[in-house]
């Protein structure tokens, strides 16, 4: 019995051994969210094959319990997913012999797992580390109990750059990071916070709270996108049904039709035929009659000498009558030519099918997922804002709350609504041209002051200016900007700039004065 149970454990180790993929020995196993473990090349095809049919993909399914997998870096670059997916030490562990005593260029076989110094042991090492001072509290885990290793992996998230237990964040680069990361990489960033204090602010602030009625909210959107996907799927299977069944309606039709338009042209050749031949034939037995009495009055006249003169008398008056009566008789020859435009008219039909009957027209319109699409919007006037009618304003934004700013030209003011009131007046220096919103709280103002060009960045919060981006000796009008560059139309030309710096002058053909930024920039 004791043996039938070790052939058991060790037919169990093996099977947990073996990648799902291959049906082989673990290759640098990566284990999922739901713990499920890979081999990692097999883990990196299977992302690959299955992110192909999708457009910038955001994450992909476990091979086995098909649960989702968020992408562990940036969206659209599934290669580089593997790399990041956490690698299965445990899993390795079990394929692995003792760390401890390889480090001693020794060979034994583990048999636990220390979570706390995330390593493989013998059973000899087993021993010494439950009897060491400085590892007798460490939880070890019998290699051959692998039902308790997810709650081992999760337990801990370690740094990218050193493998070392994660507890800072850097809130400038929004990455967490090690002891040595702090003292190092991230050194000279203005802020860096213990994990927990982090979390603990993050849950009294109401920012996860904010973010995931966020998500939700967005969640929704989606549910009912891809309902109105499976809406438009529905009407193309629908309008493709009802386009196939009338196209083949109209083709049994045309056929009935051409097919009724062949049989009546046969028919209609049949009798023509039949009379053309019937009148023919009148003419053939016409010409024998006549012909066959020539003949006999050819005969009757050489045979002269043969007959009595009183017949030859009677003979001569009656053939020279006849012969008389026939000559004089108008005998006309028919010649015959048959045509039929029937082939040219079918030959029409066809080349006038083959024209049209292929050209089927599908028209496809993409709308942002959770955005208004214009062409079709039902638009009504919520309010007006006052001080806003005079036709001096020039441009003006949403702010992330919902508020409301103007450029007011004329007036030298920015025009500042909350709750469709105006709450503040900023007063600017020059002439302001547009107002746009720009991270992470805040807006940009373009003002002309002087021949110069102002772009100013203001503090959502305080209502003052923050910043100068900009200074130059040209006039600047209308602003606008990507997750990463702000653009100005400068009338000959426009500035790309990175929040301080100019990156580009974009040269233009004729005066520009406003301009937009797509998702391609």
């Amino acid at each position: 019995m004791a043996s039938s149970k070790v052939e058991t454990l060790d037919s169990a180790k093996e099977i947990k051994n073996v990648c799902p993929i291959c049906f082989e020995s673990f290759k640098s196993p990566r284990y999922l969210p739901c713990f499920h473990t890979f081999c990692h090349n097999c883990l990196s095809s299977y992302i690959l094959s299955t992110c192909k049919s999708k457009e910038i993909p955001v994450g992909f399914p476990c091979p086995l319990c098909r649960q989702f997998v968020p992408a562990p870096s940036s969206l659209g670059e599934p290669e580089k997913w593997t790399e990041l997916i956490p690698f299965n030490t445990v899993t390795q562990a079990m394929c692995e012999f003792c760390d401890a005593c390889r480090r001693a260029d020794e060979e034994e076989v583990a048999t636990d797992w220390c979570k706390s110094c995330l390593e493989s042991l013998c059973l000899s090492c087993v021993k010494f580390h439950k009897r060491s001072a400085a590892s007798q509290n460490h939880e070890l885990i019998p290699v051959s109990d692998t039902d308790t290793f997810p709650v081992a992996i999760e337990s801990r998230v370690l740094c990218i750059d050193h493998n070392a237990p994660a507890k800072y964040l850097c809130v400038d680069h929004e990455e967490l990071c090690c002891a040595e990361c702090v003292c190092t990489k991230h050194r000279k960033c203005n802020q860096v916070d213990e994990i927990e204090k982090r979390v603990g602010n993050l849950i009294q602030s109401g920012t996860l709270q904010k973010l995931a009625q966020e998500i939700l909210k967005h969640n929704d959107v989606l549910i009912q996108a891809k309902s109105e996907g499976e809406t438009t799927m529905k009407h193309i299977d629908e309008t493709s049904d009802k386009i196939s069944q009338e196209s083949t309606d109209l083709r049994d039709k045309l056929i009935r039709h051409i097919n009724d338009l062949v049989e009546a042209h046969l028919d209609d050749l049949a009798k023509k035929v039949k009379g053309i031949k019937e009148k023919l034939a009148k003419f053939d037995d016409t010409v024998t009659d006549r012909q066959l009495l020539m003949t006999q009055y050819s005969q009757i006249l050489t045979d002269a000498e043969k007959t009595p003169s009183p017949i030859l008398m009677q003979n001569y008056l009656k053939i020279k009558r006849q012969f008389k009566q026939v000559t004089g008789l108008c005998l006309y020859q028919h010649s015959v030519n048959m045509h039929s435009e029937a082939s040219k008219q079918l030959s029409t039909i066809l080349n006038t099918l083959g024209l049209h009957v292929a050209d089927v027209k599908v028209e496809v319109k993409s709308t942002p997922i959770g955005s208004i699409d214009l062409t079709c919007a039902d638009m009504k006037l919520v309010c007006k804002l006052p001080e806003s009618g005079a036709g001096n304003i020039f441009g003006g934004c949403f702010l992330e709350n919902g508020d409301i700013v103007l450029a007011d030209l004329h007036s030298k003011q920015c025009l500042y609504y909350s709750n469709e009131n105006i709450v503040h007046k900023i007063t600017m220096n020059g002439n302001p041209r547009d107002v746009i919103y720009w991270k992470p709280s805040g807006f940009l103002i373009s003002t002309n002051v002087s021949g110069k060009c102002h772009i100013a960045y203001y503090d959502h919060d305080k209502l003052q200016k923050y910043q100068n981006i900009k200074e130059r000796n040209v006039s600047v009008y209308q602003l606008a900007n990507s997750s990463e560059y702000i653009y100005a139309a400068c009338s000959d030309f426009i500035l790309k700039l990175d929040g301080e710096n100019i990156v580009e002058q974009i040269s233009v053909d004729t005066s520009t004065y406003s301009v937009a930024v797509n998702k391609r920039q």
